[in-house]
């Protein structure tokens, strides 16, 4: 089992460094210093090694931004936990080239569907569940649409910076950060 972990974090690392098409398994072995053969032991085909990687990347991303949401400690605020999410998913976004996810859309749907779903999951499951609460305790403006925030601005927000690897490279992670989740959480709040 745990030489299957060390392959699909050294796959994960390459496919997000070069793309996923970009990347064979021998070059996963090669840079492992294991046989193929060894790698197809835990996977059929390099196809189910793009899959589980990306299952890995995303369930160790969700096990993160899960400590700020289901949290007793600090930070309590909704919109502090809300920041926290986001800065984990703009710490990972940020190891990801966007031939990373071209090639997961183009070439391996179902890993892209991975991918479209649990971003899907830290909107509705994660931010929206904050923000009603923070409703609820009357911590936001009357009349703010939450579905429609989430809708069109949280879910989009790595469909904006993605393409365009120059936000990553001009910019830090607490500047995106500031500027696409705090300023506007601090546009809702009473």
């Amino acid at each position: 089992m745990k030489e299957k972990i060390v392959v699909l974090e050294q796959a994960h690392d390459l496919f997000t460094q070069y793309g996923c098409k970009r990347v064979s398994m021998d070059d996963v072995a090669n840079s492992l210093g294991i046989s193929k053969k060894s790698i197809y032991v835990h996977f059929k085909n390099k196809s189910e090694l793009v899959e589980q990687s990306v299952a890995y990347l995303l369930e160790r991303t969700r096990s993160e931004m899960s400590s700020f949401f289901h949290t007793s400690e600090e930070p309590k605020d909704p919109f502090n936990r809300i920041v926290q999410i986001y800065r984990v998913g703009l710490k990972e976004l940020r190891n990801l080239s966007p031939t990373f996810l071209f090639g997961l859309k183009k070439y391996y749907p179902e890993a892209y569907k991975l991918f479209e779903n649990f971003r899907r999951e830290v909107v509705w499951e994660y931010v929206y569940t904050l923000l009603k609460k923070a409703k609820e305790d009357q911590l936001i403006r009357e009349g703010i649409n939450l579905k429609l925030m989430c809708e069109l601005f949280l879910l989009r927000i790595d469909e904006v910076i993605l393409p365009h690897g120059e936000f990553f490279e001009n910019y830090t992670t607490e500047e995106l950060l500031d500027h696409l989740i705090i300023v506007p959480l601090q546009g809702i709040r009473k």
